[in-house]
């Protein structure tokens, strides 16, 4: 019997085992590609899928565009476009595209190589007259090619023109590249990067929602971002504490210049407090301003004011109450108001956590951010990704080189002439993702059966793979790989 026993327990184990492997080899696989299910079946799926998902990771709002057979076959918008005013969003309202700009811009210059304003092998440097990189053995070699490939060896954020690894060389996300393209493209136009796109791009397209730039009746009809509130709190705390550093010691020195004494009056003391306010909303807005991110310094300041109104009518409240209980003992008075500082504190901080959705504050923008500074609806970036499989705009040869492989990531992964590219079963497909602090984006076609789709939501990056869930939703296939390659997994490493 026992025999018996532990012969039935080792076959459930390895029954078990077995069923396991099955799962996660299905898993692993993924749900199969459904180009060939109808448009009703998929919109029904996304339909359900779309409000729950929301519901469940907390996103304020998403717009879709499903393309089948080639053609922008569904548009739809789900949720808010700002959890403030509720205002609804809807298909036809623009969302931040982000690093989805990088294609745009790509395409742009694939235009200008058709007219022969641009070669792609010739280094960028011949086209400028004054040089943008710094002086360097590379400086000569990098060329367009490799910029769009995202092999240039120029890095990702902006805060280094330096090359990490000879063109060619290797495989480094690169946000500087596409930023020196705009440079190029400016110069050898002598127009701005908007109205080339606007004139070789958007136009021609019929992306009549798109803008590189932002103007006040755009703003009007786009989504708002939205972020966390504990990351401006945080923010703003943290320039407060260091203007106070500076502001408390320069007034202290000050006092005692004109006192004689260390210790500041109340009224010296609540100017010290103001000052340090004004110093931190001002630097806000400087730093974040010159990061080409006015938005967020806009709302560090409002968030700021808004804290800072709240510390002092709770500390004021505080402090009278504490004066009646404790009318005599100075030292015990002051611990009671130390004390409830950090209560304050405390509560506003963790009621800023349970704000999972601020709005930002609408940008306004008048040069364009090749790099990620689109924005446009989903619809609009349909017919652009549509255009990006099967160029109508470009010469038969430039359009195969868009869709070839220049550089390789993995075996699944590579990039061409502006898209990514995914290899699978299914065929190749084509993508690119945009994550911003208050937005995300993602779009993704297979050319060889005109399938394809377009997410865009408006929540922020705490959540980072809100629009790939939601793409492989309504996709099929594989999405993995795309995950992994919009965490940077495949950048360039020293020594690799």
């Amino acid at each position: 019997m026992r025999k018996t026993c532990r012969l039935g327990l080792a076959a459930l184990v390895v029954l078990l085992a077995c069923g396991g492997q099955t799962a996660a080899s299905v898993a692993q696989q993924g749900m199969p590609l459904r180009f060939a299910e109808p448009v009703d079946v998929i919109v029904a799926d996304l339909e359900g899928f779309v409000p729950q998902y929301m519901r469940e990771e907390r996103v304020p709002g998403v717009s879709i565009a499903l393309i089948h057979d080639g053609r922008v076959a569904w548009t739809e918008a789900f949720g808010v476009a700002n959890t403030i005013t509720g205002r609804p969003a809807s298909p036809d309202m623009a969302f931040s595209f982000a690093s989805n700009s990088k294609v745009v811009t790509a395409y742009t210059a694939l235009r200008l190589v058709d007219r022969g304003v641009l070669a792609l092998d010739e280094p960028l440097n011949a086209y400028l007259a004054e040089p943008w990189l710094p002086d360097s053995e590379v400086r000569d070699a990098i060329t367009l090619r490799h910029v769009l490939s995202h092999s240039s060896g120029l890095r990702h954020q902006p805060t280094s023109r330096e090359s990490l690894f000879a063109p060619g060389r290797g495989y480094s996300y690169s946000g500087v590249g596409i930023i020196y393209l705009r440079a190029v493209i400016e110069e050898v136009t002598g127009q701005s990067l908007e109205d080339v796109a606007q004139e070789m791009v958007f136009s021609p397209l019929g992306m009549s929602s798109s803008s590189f730039v932002v103007v006040p009746a755009g703003a009007a009809r786009a989504a708002n971002g939205h972020v966390h509130a504990v990351v401006p709190v945080l923010a703003f705390v943290v320039l407060y504490l260091v203007a106070i550093v500076i502001v408390g010691l320069l007034g202290l020195l000050v006092v005692r210049l004109r006192t004689g004494r260390w210790r500041p009056s109340p009224l010296a003391a609540t100017g010290i407090l103001a000052a340090a306010l004004a110093l931190s909303i001002v630097a806000a807005m400087v730093l974040l301003g010159s990061a080409e991110l006015p938005e967020f310094g806009w709302l560090v300041a409002l968030v700021g004011i808004a804290f800072a109104g709240a510390f002092g009518l709770a500390f004021v409240a505080g402090r009278a109450i504490i004066r009646r209980l404790v009318p005599q003992r100075r030292w015990l008075r002051v611990a009671a108001l130390i004390g409830w500082s950090g209560l304050i504190l405390v509560g506003l901080v963790l009621g800023a956590s349970r704000v999972t959705n601020l709005p930002v504050p609408q940008p306004s923008r008048t040069e364009a951010g090749a790099a990620g500074s689109l924005r446009a609806t989903a619809s609009d970036m349909a017919m652009f990704l549509i255009e990006l499989s099967d160029p109508q705009h470009l010469s038969p040869e430039l359009a195969a080189q868009l869709r070839t492989s220049q550089i390789k990531l993995s075996t699944e992964l590579s990039w061409g002439l502006g898209p990514g590219i995914q290899h699978s079963r299914d065929g190749d497909a084509l993508w690119q993702w945009g994550q911003h602090l208050h937005s995300q984006s993602v779009m993704i076609i297979y050319p060889d059966h005109g399938f394809g789709v377009v997410v865009c939501t408006n929540n922020d990056l705490l959540n980072p793979d809100v629009a790939i869930e939601i793409a492989g939703r309504a996709l099929g296939g594989k999405i993995e790989p795309i995950r992994r390659a919009s965490h940077l997994e495949f950048n360039y490493r020293e020594g690799s």
